[in-house]
């Protein structure tokens, strides 16, 4: 690995914490050293292509700058809202999960144990402890995940490098959540607002109906947890995903609006909702819904679809 590559794939880490406690960077000096022009311009770009979904490499020659532009770009990102925050913080763990292939496993775990605190057995195959691997696997949705289905031996969970992969960028996540919203200098609270104006026009596109007519409670409330960037059940992705195609959502505008959710894998999500649109399911009843625990309130509907037909 080349000198600083780790600052590139991992702006989050020890080192780069390191970096910026020796440099005593400011507030101040990141919105207006006219030396660090090129990380704000950095940290606005991360920022739109969170929004867009579309990773922006770093730039290979200057690892401090990427580093500048990672908390520039939480700290905008914050000042804006949750809501963005949410967005930058599942951008950042998807940039890391892509990024990172090109990381050693001794790396991987270096990072792991230095920036997050993970312990390690590694004697007969890759060991993460419970406590870190419980705590990281806690927004990811799937089987595989649950501890009953791991191999667990004395406080460990056995582990592949992906896997591994998957819990540091879920710890990503959490760490960039955890950012104060505060005041902002002016040149990074511009930033904030063409971001702010930005992310409102891109959801209000996403959440334009294609067809008249009031969505249930229990769909507005399913579409309002996506977002806030909370996971939803299995069952509650079905009946939100039957719902939209019924009501004349194309399959882009649904994959559009599962982006949000922590776990999201585009394909794994794309094909699951093709599948639904093959096969034209018709979503839950009103019945089943509450069975299932996601009917909110009665709205006095005989069905979901009630108002579409």
């Amino acid at each position: 690995m080349r000198e600083g590559e780790i600052l590139l794939i991992a702006p989050f880490s020890r080192e780069a914490a390191a970096l910026l406690e020796e440099q005593g960077l400011t507030l101040d000096d990141l919105a207006f050293d006219p030396l660090l022009e090129n990380a704000r311009r950095l940290a606005r770009e991360r920022l739109i292509r969170a929004i867009e979904g579309r990773i922006l490499y770093p730039d290979m020659t200057n690892p401090v700058n990427e580093v500048y532009a990672f908390v520039a770009a939480k700290l905008i990102a914050s000042r804006v809202g949750r809501s963005m925050l949410s967005r930058l913080a599942n951008y950042e763990a998807k940039r890391f999960m892509e990024l990172s292939e090109r990381l050693s496993t001794e790396k991987l775990i270096d990072l792991a144990r230095g920036t997050f605190g993970f312990e390690f057995r590694l004697s007969d195959g890759l060991w993460v402890d419970v406590i870190s691997y419980s705590n990281g696997c806690a927004g990811i949705g799937g089987p595989k995940w649950r501890l009953v289905n791991r191999v667990v031996r004395k406080g460990y969970v056995l582990v592949n490098e992906r896997d591994l992969r998957r819990l540091i960028s879920e710890y990503v996540k959490l760490r960039i959540m955890e950012t104060p919203r505060i005041e902002l200098p002016d040149p990074l609270e511009e930033i904030a607002r063409e971001i702010s104006d930005m992310f409102a026009k891109r959801m209000k596109k996403r959440f334009k109906r294609p067809r008249k007519g009031d969505f249930p409670p229990c769909i507005r409330e399913l579409i309002s947890k996506l977002r806030r960037g909370e996971n939803l059940t299995h069952q509650a992705r079905f009946a939100l995903t039957a719902f939209l195609l019924n009501v004349g959502w194309s399959e882009e505008q649904v994959l559009d609006l599962f982006r949000s959710v922590p776990d999201f894998n585009e394909r794994i999500a794309s094909s699951q909702i093709s599948h639904i649109a093959k096969r034209k399911y018709k979503p839950p009843s009103c019945e089943t819904m509450k069975n299932w625990g996601l009917c909110p309130s009665d709205c006095g509907r005989r069905y979901m679809l009630e108002g579409f037909d």
